[in-house]
């Protein structure tokens, strides 16, 4: 009698192992599966924020972008006008330095004007004034290679850009204010009156 209890008594121990047994199976398949539940989820989170970060990110490097693109438009266009400026700062500085020394060299072209107009040319030196008025063609042809050009004056209507009238004649050979002496030339240095003509003007 005892015997078959203890038998009854060993089959329902192994019963109740074999069920817990089970139990703890499933138990463990369920903590499997929340862990990989657990991190199919910490992977969507951790995706999700790389991709927020990622998007910042681009956000950040197209608003640099474009503040880049800016900045080297403003400068190119700074450097633009910087050669523009100092193209003509150039061209104003060779334009001044030929007009100086232009207006120096006038002043020689004056005296020999006048040494040719005042000479009385004879035989003896003819020779000599021809010299002189071939220094003469020589200098203004050079000159005029720089852009200097003689202002015509006589005959002409006086005009206040060109003309610096030194007097007021009566002169019947023209109309009123004309030009009708001419006492000292006037120049231009590439279409620039470098110098006015001093004339006599008629009433």
């Amino acid at each position: 009698m005892m015997k078959r209890q203890n038998n009854q008594s060993m089959k329902e121990n192994n019963h109740i192992n074999q069920e817990m047994g089970k139990l703890t199976e499933v138990q463990d398949e369920k903590n499997l599966f929340d862990e990989v539940a657990l991190s199919a989820t910490t992977k969507k989170q951790v995706g999700r924020e790389k991709s927020k970060k990622l998007i910042t990110e681009i956000e950040r490097l197209k608003s640099e972008n474009v503040l880049l693109q800016d900045k080297y438009l403003r400068l190119a266009a700074e450097f633009e006008n910087y050669k523009k400026w100092l193209s003509k700062e150039i061209d104003n500085r060779v334009r001044y330095s030929v007009e100086s020394l232009v207006l120096d060299i006038l002043p020689v072209l004056d005296d020999l004007d006048r040494s040719l107009s005042l000479v009385l040319v004879t035989d003896e030196n003819k020779t000599f004034v021809e010299g002189v008025q071939l220094i003469r063609s020589n200098l203004i042809q050079r000159l005029a290679k720089q852009g200097l050009e003689e202002i015509d004056s006589l005959g002409k209507e006086f005009d206040v850009e060109e003309h610096e009238a030194v007097m007021i004649v009566d002169d019947n050979n023209y109309p009123a204010n004309v030009v009708a002496q001419e006492h000292q030339k006037g120049y231009k240095l590439k279409g620039k009156v470098i110098r006015h003509a001093k004339v006599a003007v008629t009433k």
